[in-house]
Order: C-alpha cells, then sequence, then structure tokens
C-alpha cells in the first residue's frame, strides 16, 4: 500500500482508501487527485492513444539514413472490440419475478438507455481496467444512470477488510483549463472549484450513487499484458516494410566500365553525367577485365522476420486469452468441442468478469431503489426488489436458432418456462415473452367464443 498526500492511501490494483466514515479534506482530495493524474499519464492515456492506433513507433524520431516506414498493427482495437462484442454484444438481461415489477423495471431501462451505457461500460472495462456508472437526477427529478470513463472520475474505499465504496469523484476541466467536479458520498454531495470545497448539499441517495465495473482485481485491460509484444509486432513490420524499400531502391554497380558520351563539338568522349539520386555506384578506374554490372544487395531474412512476425500475433492473442478467429486452423475445425476448448480461455475471462459485473449491477439498482426517487421505479414497499433481480449476460456467438428453440423445447419438459425460454438468444426478455404467448392464446379463445353457432360443429352433427 503507498501513502498518498493527505489521509488517503493506493492499495493493489490502484485503488484509493480513505478512513471509514470521514469526508475529504481539500489536502486529501488533492492527494487523490495527483494520483490520479499519475494514472492518467502512465496508463489511461496510453491505453487510450495505443486503442485508436497512436502506437509508440509514431513518436519514434526519422533515422537520418535509409526507410522510415512507421507500420502499426491494430491489435488492441481488434482485441477490444472482439472481446467486449463478445461480452456484452448481446444485452444483459434484468427480470423481476412479479409482471408488474418486471414491466417497471423494463420501463425505466428502456428510459435511461441502458443497454448503450452498459456497452460503453463494458468497452472502457476492455480498454483502461475499470469503469463507472453514476446514478443522478434530471430536471424532472427522474432518476437517470451514465457512464464515466477511468479517466473522468474515480471511487474511494474506506479502509475496512469489504473495503465498501466511500465516496465517488467525478472532475473535469473548464474552458479555462480550471479543475472543478464534484464528490459523491452515501448522503450528500460536495463541489470543488478554485482550487476549494464548496459547501455540500444532502443527497436522494442513501448509498454511494456510483459503481466501479472491473474484469479483475488488478484492473487491466485486455490488451495491457500484451504492450510490450504490439510495440515489438510493429517493429518488426516496419522494419519489413524498410526491407521491401530497400530492394525497390537498390543500388545498381558499375565497375570496370567507362561509360561515355561522344561530344560532336569536340570530337571527343565526354565522362558521363551520374543522377546520384537514381541510387548508382560508377567506378571506370576498376581493372576492365573484371568489368562488374550489378545490383548491389544485401543479405535477405525473410523467413526469420515472418516467423517473428508471426509468433508475436501468436504470443499477443494467447497473452489477451482471445482466439485468433482468422486463424485457419481455428476456422477449418467445425466440430462444436473443438471450438469450446479454443473459446475456453475467452469463456473463462468472461465468466470472472460477469460475476463481478453482476454485483456492481445489483448495487446499482440498491442505489436507485432504496432512494428517495425510487418510488417513480417502483413502490416504496419494494424498495428491496434489488435482492430479487435476476441477471442473465449471454455471450455473444454465432447461435443455430433452430437447434436453440428444439433445445428450449426439450428443456421445458425439466425446467421452468422463463429459464427454457431464456436459453434462445433472440429473446431478451423471457417473462415478457410468456406474457406475450398468454395474451395470444387468450385472444384465439376469446375469438372461439364470438364465433357464430352456423360455424361450430355440434355433438350430434353429422356433417
Amino acid at each position: 500500500m503507498r501513502l498518498i498526500s493527505g489521509r488517503g492511501s493506493v492499495a493493489k490494483g490502484d485503488v484509493f482508501i480513505f478512513p471509514r466514515g470521514e469526508k475529504f479534506t481539500f489536502e486529501d482530495l488533492q492527494g487523490f487527485l495527483s494520483m490520479q493524474q499519475q494514472f492518467y499519464a502512465h496508463h489511461y492515456k496510453r491505453n487510450y492513444k495505443v486503442y485508436i492506433g497512436h502506437h509508440k513507433i509514431l513518436d519514434r524520431p526519422d533515422s537520418e539514413f535509409g526507410e522510415n516506414n512507421k507500420l502499426v498493427a491494430g491489435m488492441p482495437r481488434l482485441l477490444v472490440d472482439e472481446y467486449a462484442g463478445y461480452f456484452g454484444g448481446n444485452a444483459v438481461t434484468v427480470q423481476a419475478e412479479d409482471d408488474d415489477d418486471n414491466q417497471a423495471v423494463q420501463d425505466w431501462l428502456r428510459e435511461v438507455n441502458f443497454d448503450d451505457e452498459h456497452s460503453e461500460v463494458v468497452k472502457s472495462v476492455a480498454i483502461y481496467g475499470r469503469s463507472y456508472l453514476l446514478e443522478y437526477q434530471d430536471e424532472e427529478g427522474r432518476p437517470q444512470v451514465a457512464h464515466v470513463e477511468a479517466d473522468e472520475g474515480f471511487m474511494v474505499y474506506d479502509d475496512t477488510i469489504k473495503a465498501k465504496p466511500l465516496a465517488f469523484v467525478r472532475y473535469n476541466y473548464d474552458y479555462e483549463n480550471k479543475l472543478k467536479g464534484t464528490i459523491y458520498y452515501a448522503d450528500e454531495t460536495q463541489d470543488f472549484a478554485d482550487g476549494k470545497l464548496l459547501e455540500p448539499e444532502a443527497s436522494v441517495y442513501h448509498d454511494v450513487p456510483a459503481q466501479e465495473f472491473y474484469a479483475n482485481e488488478e484492473r487491466q485491460g485486455i490488451f495491457d499484458g500484451a504492450i510490450t509484444l504490439i510495440d515489438a509486432l510493429d517493429n518488426a513490420l516496419s522494419r519489413k516494410a524498410n526491407q521491401v524499400d530497400y530492394f525497390d531502391d537498390a543500388y545498381l554497380v558499375i565497375l570496370g566500365v567507362a561509360l561515355s558520351t561522344y561530344n560532336e563539338e569536340t570530337g571527343q568522349y565526354d565522362p558521363p553525367s551520374i543522377d546520384r539520386l537514381r541510387k548508382l555506384m560508377y567506378s571506370p578506374d576498376a581493372d576492365s577485365v573484371n568489368a562488374k554490372i550489378e545490383f548491389l544487395e544485401k543479405p535477405n531474412a525473410d523467413g526469420m522476420q515472418e516467423n517473428l512476425i508471426n509468433r508475436l500475433v501468436d504470443m499477443i492473442y494467447q497473452t489477451s486469452m482471445i482466439p485468433n478467429f482468422r486463424d485457419e486452423a481455428f476456422s477449418g475445425n467445425s466440430s462444436g468441442v473443438a471450438l469450446q476448448f479454443k473459446l475456453l480461455p475467452m469463456q473463462n475471462l468472461a465468466a470472472f468478469q460477469e460475476r463481478k459485473f453482476t454485483n456492481g449491477l445489483r448495487a446499482m439498482f440498491k442505489a436507485v431503489f432504496e432512494s428517495a426517487d425510487g418510488g417513480q421505479i417502483v413502490s416504496s414497499a419494494k424498495s428491496d426488489l434489488w435482492k430479487r433481480l435476476e441477471f442473465q449476460y449471454t455471450r455473444n456467438i454465432p447461435q443455430n436458432i433452430a437447434d436453440a428453440v428444439q433445445t428450449a423445447v426439450q428443456a421445458s419438459t425439466l425446467l421452468s418456462q422463463q429459464t427454457a425460454i431464456g436459453m434462445i438468444p433472440t429473446v431478451t426478455d423471457p417473462q415478457a415473452e410468456i406474457k406475450r404467448k398468454q395474451d395470444e392464446q387468450a385472444e384465439q379463445v376469446k375469438a372461439m367464443g364470438a364465433m357464430p353457432d352456423y360455424m361450430t360443429v355440434g355433438d350430434g352433427d353429422e356433417g
């Protein structure tokens, strides 16, 4: 654990710790903000630049001689987008057992565009290793939720063994580059600006209205462990391109051959005019017996370079625990069991992340339902509904819908109807689907009861 300015400290995983039950002084806040800037400079900024394609090699000074290719392998973006799509491409299913409660929850999730906010959290966690959801009130006093990037806020935990959230800090810089922001405690909020803390204001929440989301306790992103491999791949590709350019611009060597042109005015042969920019090495003084005209070549290391590039690409995938879906060995094996084994590392990674995300989502609903505004979603008598919510993540992989439906039908003999229907990947709200099916059946029965007598066949009729 590292001590910082003020009474705060930093634990494993770059987690901020502060004494339980205490509020920040401005010195305490400055200590956290100063350390947060270090995290930004050494981690968040680097990861964002790498993700958008601004790799370390682009900042390398040009060589005075030779070629200066600077190629970037867009592996980080590929890894992030593939994993984020796999884990969070399908919207997380949130279910309440009671129909009315479930409808209220679904309506609120649609109102706050929760699927979009959640997908941004998933992507940010893959890039930075952490992200946040913040609950707040809109102009009409309705509960809202928004994602906050790792370089825009941070969570502070108490110093107990459970390390419960003590405060969330969101900050930004205004047009004059002055720092300002808000501290969110469980019972109040406090703004800061112009180098001082302002008067606190009462909060409608009873918990810290923010949650930290992460995939692992170390708060590492998808490509954090492969940064040096990515840099090495950029260098290898750039050197490869330099070599290709070299062979395109190879020197022509002319030795022992006197090149000259006849001058009609003088009646003599003049020495040739050599264009040095065409990379020509000319020496007429060499022994004419050993005259030579050839291109200057250097050793060809193509095989070694290709092996290095392939090895680096493989190691980047392996280190990130993401399979290479474009690999021939992967795509050429259609066995379901074989594909499952190839996906196993990424499935394990997603399983660990799902547990931590589920805890974060439950904490979010707890903060909202138990707040003074939670009654706008569910009745105050059901403020503990968050305990009974069910969360289901469905991996975004190619699905055979016909097989999934058949499996659901077979499972319905052993499992509940809601669980069986939830096995179908295209159904995002199993409970609503059951309700729609019941309504359809009721309408059919009602329509049959309204049929005129001449359209029905009585028991005594023969035809």
